[in-house]
Formats: C-alpha cells, sequence, structure tokens
C-alpha cells in the first residue's frame, strides 16, 4: 500500500506572499515619503534663493538710484531719475520675504521695535513718490532725507554682498539651507531697516 504523503499547508506561501508585497509597499511608500520630503526643502531653498537675489538686486538698484537722485538738480533729469529709483521697487515684496524665511529657518522673530520691512518699504516708496516734485533744486530736507535713506540701503546692500547665488538648481536649493551666514545678512538688513527714527518724508 502506497504511503500518503503529508500535505503543506496552503496558508505558508499565502503568507509569504502577502509579506512580500507589505514589504514592497512599505519600502514605496518610504521611497515617496522622502522624496517628499527633498522636493519640500527644495521648494523652500529655491525660495531662499530667488528672493534673496531679488532682495540683493533691490538694495543695489535703490542704492544707485539714490545717489543718482541726489546728484540731478533741474526738475527733467530729476523726474527721469525717480522714475528709475521708483521701478527699483518691484522687487520690494522680496525684501521681506527673504527676512521671513531667515526667520522660519532660525526659529526666531527678528525683532521689530520700529517698524517691519514691509512698513519700511512702503514708506519710503511713497516718500519718493512725493519728494522733488517741484522746480528748482532739491530741498535741504529732501537732500537730508535722501542721504539717510541712501544709508540704510548702502548698509543692506553690504549686508546682502555675500548672498552670492547666480546659480539656482536643485542643489543649490539644498545647500543654501545647510549654510547660516544669509541669516545673518536677513538680520542685519532688517536692524538698517529700523534704524531710522522716521521713513516717512515731511517737508513740514
Amino acid at each position: 500500500m502506497e504511503e500518503q504523503k503529508p500535505k503543506r499547508p496552503i496558508f505558508t506561501p499565502i503568507v509569504l506572499i502577502l509579506l512580500t508585497f507589505s514589504l514592497i509597499g512599505n519600502v514605496f511608500l518610504y521611497a515617496r515619503s522622502l522624496q517628499h520630503g527633498k522636493d519640500q526643502r527644495v521648494e523652500v531653498g529655491m525660495t531662499i534663493l530667488q528672493s534673496g537675489n531679488e532682495a540683493k538686486l533691490h538694495f543695489d538698484q535703490v542704492k544707485s538710484g539714490l545717489e543718482d537722485l541726489l546728484k540731478h538738480q533741474d526738475i527733467p533729469t530729476r523726474m527721469a531719475a525717480k522714475s528709475l529709483l521708483i521701478a527699483a521697487y518691484n522687487n520690494s515684496a522680496s525684501v521681506a520675504a527673504f527676512i521671513k524665511e531667515a526667520e522660519t529657518a532660525s526659529g526666531a522673530t527678528f525683532e521689530s521695535p520700529k517698524r517691519s520691512a514691509a512698513t519700511f518699504l512702503e514708506q519710503s516708496e511713497k516718500s519718493l513718490q512725493t519728494l522733488g516734485n517741484h522746480t528748482g533744486p532739491l530741498t535741504d530736507k529732501e537732500r537730508s532725507y535722501l542721504k539717510t535713506l541712501l544709508a540704510v540701503n548702502q548698509a543692506c546692500a553690504t549686508a546682502m554682498a555675500s548672498f552670492d547665488h547666480d546659480t539656482i538648481s536643485d542643489t543649490t536649493a539644498l545647500t543654501i539651507q545647510v549654510d547660516k551666514t544669509w541669516m545673518e545678512s536677513a538680520k542685519k538688513i532688517n536692524e538698517q531697516m529700523n534704524r531710522p527714527a522716521n521713513v516717512m518724508f515731511s517737508d513740514n
């Protein structure tokens, strides 16, 4: 009589298959999680790079525009200089964005006892729009205001001089977050914009 072989339990290969699929699924989800985290870090880094480059450009253009405006005394050339100077404020929102990114990255809010960066930029732009709209040379008060504003922008341009990131890529977006010097630059420009006692120009 032929001896019957014991049957192998059917659940054993099923369990192995389920465990294999489960492992594959976990690896896939983990890989997606890592990629999502990397994508988020790249996005943050891109924001830092773009806002930093635009903020740097803003301060350089405003500094140059203020120097140019102080040189011109007749109304036609002064208005031309003013137009270019006001145009430089197209990048002004990037300054506040750059500071905000630095605050988030450092985990600390930069103290602003007098005004925020947005307030400084708004008030200085409004003042420049109304200042010097008259015949004849700039008044002593106007020149004094422009020189004060120039000193702030010169200091901010100096603080941003070390921010040298012309090439923007995923790699630079990730490495910028390891470098802490840009946070110091943001803190310095925030401090400079709080130095003047008053930013709104008044001829009274």
